[in-house]
């Protein structure tokens, strides 16, 4: 996550995202920690540069903690990295990264408050592996967080960055100011193009994309995605609305879910991951 002063100005404001990390997983319909478990699995450890018991890890732009339950879920305890350190800039979401860490079968684990576009006091060539999990989007300096994870890795080291192609919420949040207020902007969550990993060092030759595709059916997973699109972190959103329309809000947002499960089956997610080699 982002300071006040490096957070993408289209997003909510830094504050939110300290009430927001306690409910970070049930909010996110637990898309995050999903795709990140099927890279793992399908990416990561099929990759000429897989996570074993000597590697050392960053969940850098963590949140509480993501990409570490996700090796955990997915590795047997003799693969879990030997080192991990998950950083993030927003105070309680390294409390919360901790809370959950705490009793892992990780050997050695630091939850560190850290700017990712300025990755201070971290040595140069030290990870075997950076993991941003879709946090890259956040940042006013994109560039500088991949220039930094590129200068953190260790040569023949492996970044691994997730990015949204479809953010199903501000596709259901664009319904609903449809719905609600069409002539006013309602412009979707940027998604930076992979041009920046190039820009931040890496090889166009050494790096691989691929895209990764999740429908959330889950009713209680369902639920969390609407709170978040009901809620605070979509404040933005509602601009401009007068007190009669914000009050239909929340159940127009129902109804723009109801459509895309109509649709798709579930609550579409569409990313793309990027696999970089230094």
């Amino acid at each position: 996550m982002a300071s006040a002063t490096d957070q993408h100005p289209n997003l909510p404001l830094p504050d939110y995202f300290s009430k927001f990390a306690a409910n970070y997983v049930r909010q996110t319909g637990q898309s995050t920690l999903n795709i990140l478990r099927n890279i793992v699995t399908d990416q990561i450890q099929k990759s000429c540069h897989p996570i074993g018991p000597d590697s050392v890890v960053h969940d850098t732009a963590a949140g509480p903690g993501i990409a570490a339950a996700a090796l955990v879920a997915r590795l047997l305890e003799d693969q879990l990295p030997k080192e991990m350190l998950v950083s993030d800039i927003v105070p309680a979401m390294v409390t919360a990264a901790n809370e959950s860490l705490v009793s892992s079968p990780l050997r050695k684990v630091e939850c560190k408050e850290l700017d990712s576009q300025d990755l201070k006091g971290v040595r140069d060539n030290y990870f075997t592996h950076s993991i941003d999990n879709f946090s890259i989007f956040t940042f006013v300096r994109p560039v500088d967080a991949i220039r930094e994870t590129y200068r953190t890795l260790r040569p023949g080291g492996l970044a691994v960055v997730t990015c949204w192609r479809r953010f199903a919420p501000m596709h259901i949040v664009h319904a609903t100011q449809r719905k609600i207020r069409p002539d006013l902007p309602g412009g979707l969550m940027p998604t930076p193009s992979p041009q920046f990993y190039e820009e931040g060092g890496f090889h166009r030759r050494k790096i691989d994309v691929f895209d990764q595709e999740l429908v959330v059916a889950d009713e209680e997973q369902i639920a969390g995605l609407t709170e978040l699109t009901s809620g605070p972190m979509m404040a933005r959103a509602r601009e401009g609305y007068t007190p009669e329309e914000e009050a239909r809000w929340a159940e127009t947002v129902r109804e723009s879910v109801r459509e895309e499960i109509a649709q798709y089956g579930g609550i579409r997610f569409e990313a793309y991951v990027l696999l970089a080699t230094k």
